[in-house]
């Protein structure tokens, strides 16, 4: 599957990011991303891809799930999230807070704090998982830091 983030042209007059998927037999889903939530699906993408995930979001959204669906009501939503992607969910979110999105990724370090709670995690991360997330997650801020509005990057999901 083709992932495509597009940078918003305006942010305030409504042109915001942009997350597109390309599935492999052609077709589409898309959304628009509120503020900051790039950096919440580049985390998505880099525990999806460095722990094999065929289950979470992306795998997910490769087997035919429409990204909209996802913020869905429970009640109405047309699938089940399976245990997967709801164990995914802490996984992101710890890589997020120890990883800031500050204006220069290349000088961010790790603040700890997946370390110190990952204890807490449904799986196991060791420490090379982690540092490949920390690096492939520092790669992907600063790659989106350089563009500019309305340019794209384009990643690979392969289930």
């Amino acid at each position: 599957m083709v992932i495509r983030f597009k940078k918003g042209k305006n942010q305030s007059k409504h042109k915001p990011d942009t997350l597109t998927c390309i599935r492999d037999d052609g077709s589409v889903t898309w959304t628009y991303l509120h503020r900051g939530f790039v950096h919440h699906d580049f985390a998505h993408y880099v525990v999806e891809t460095t722990l094999g995930f065929k289950n979470a979001f992306f795998g997910l959204v490769a087997k035919g799930y429409d990204i909209p669906d996802f913020s869905a009501p429970k009640a109405t939503r047309p699938f089940k999230i399976p245990k997967e992607a709801t164990d995914t969910e802490p996984i992101v979110a710890l890589l997020q807070a120890d990883f800031p999105n500050t204006p220069y990724p290349q000088h961010a370090n790790s603040n700890g704090l997946f370390r110190e709670y990952s204890t807490s995690l449904p799986i196991d991360i060791t420490d090379e998982q982690l540092e490949v997330m920390q690096q492939k997650l520092r790669a992907l801020l600063q790659r989106w830091r350089d563009l500019q509005p309305g340019e794209s990057m384009v990643l690979q999901f392969h289930m």
